[in-house]
């Protein structure tokens, strides 16, 4: 989002810190990624940002939704999203959950373990299962191997056990990382499933679903694929690797961060500055605690400021009183005063969703310009 977009007007109306977001910057990038991945359904990962009027807008462009929670269900299904336009791609799940999608009737449903299998056969028991694979994540600023996923040389085995049970195991899906910077993964990802599924079908299963999962990033320090280089990875191998396979193939892919992230500022105000020594600290009213839990593992977002001060190396925390609550070590930061606004640029993913109200701090609101 446009820093020149954030009018003192509108800064000064607002208590801080909030968020302000541009639901056009949303509808671009739904388009965009229609445009330069056009044979697949978009799916926004709702826990990137699960604001009532982000969910609103993108029915509007006609997306459908991916979930991780009963919570995110129940809110789909306060807007009527149509349970075709769901898939949860989560692979681990209380029963419950498995449940509420069943009674819903979502049918597409990951999995990533033999214990997972098994419990979606008994509670959903006609659910359209695809498997979770593990892939390279190297080059993403936050890799999700080790949580999630099988080997490939794992997958065969539980494809052949699905097929003992009568299972109905549809496709595969994999991520290749959140905020991913290597747009190679893709390609490497693709390649596992494209043996995966020549592999299903010597044992009978026709694959007929492939999901890119999410990874799609956007900027904030390191330079970043654009989309159309992602697309451009990725749409030769689709054609010429995997609809020879199946001609009806249905591909889907699930941005989170690459729908929402830079479509939205940060406005934080400084409430406290101190000389610890050599060191300069600079307080704000927003912190790890209440909007930005991402920078606990040296996430770095670009942080701008209206002050022309001299610039030096600054930490800058947040206002709780936990020791954890620091955003940024050493960085080079303007000398800045007590009241002056700091803008958090591209925070529309995972802040506002992860926050809490540790030390009663409220959570950042969320407000929208004209649209």
């Amino acid at each position: 989002m446009d820093i020149n977009k954030v009018k003192p007007n509108i800064v000064s109306k607002h208590k801080t810190p909030f968020l302000l977001c541009d639901l056009d910057i949303i509808r671009e990038n739904y388009r965009r990624i229609k445009r330069f991945i056009p044979s697949a359904d978009i799916f926004y990962a709702v826990k990137a940002n699960d604001n009532e009027r982000i969910i609103k807008t993108l029915i509007g462009e006609g997306s459908s939704f991916e979930i991780a929670s009963e919570g995110e269900l129940l809110q789909l299904k306060k807007f009527k999203v149509p349970p075709e336009k769901i898939a949860c791609f989560n692979p681990i799940k209380p029963v419950s959950f498995i449940k509420s999608l069943h009674k819903y009737g979502v049918k597409l449903i990951a999995f990533d373990s033999l214990q997972e299998m098994v419990k979606i056969a008994e509670n959903a028991p006609d659910s359209e299962l695809v498997l979770r694979l593990q892939v390279d994540n190297q080059g993403s600023d936050w890799p999700l191997t080790k949580k999630f996923g099988v080997q490939a040389t794992e997958a065969i085995d539980l494809l052949k056990y699905g097929k003992q049970k009568n299972l109905s195991i549809v496709g595969l899906t994999f991520h290749v990382g959140s905020q991913c910077l290597n747009k190679e993964n893709w390609a490497n990802a693709l390649y596992i499933c494209e043996e995966l599924f020549r592999e299903a079908q010597k044992i009978g299963f026709n694959l007929s679903v492939l999901s890119l999962g999410g990874g799609i990033p956007i900027k904030h320090i390191k330079s970043i694929p654009s989309i159309k280089e992602i697309g451009e990875i990725i749409n030769p191998i689709l054609e010429n690797h995997f609809f020879s396979l199946n001609k009806n193939l249905r591909i889907t892919v699930e941005p989170g961060r690459g729908l929402v992230g830079d479509a939205a500022i940060m406005v934080a105000s400084v409430i406290g500055i101190a000389k610890r020594g050599n060191e300069n600290w600079v307080y704000l009213d927003v912190g790890v605690f209440n909007g930005l839990m991402e920078t606990i593992e040296n996430f770095m977002y670009e942080l701008k400021t209206p002050g022309k001060g001299k610039k030096q190396l600054t930490t800058i925390a947040g206002p709780s009183c936990d020791s954890v609550d620091v955003m940024f070590k050493d960085i080079l930061f303007p000398e800045v005063s007590i009241g002056d606004k700091i803008y958090i640029m591209n925070t529309g993913a995972y802040t506002t969703v992860y926050a809490s109200k540790f030390n009663a701090f409220e959570i950042p609101k969320i407000y929208f310009l004209k649209s």
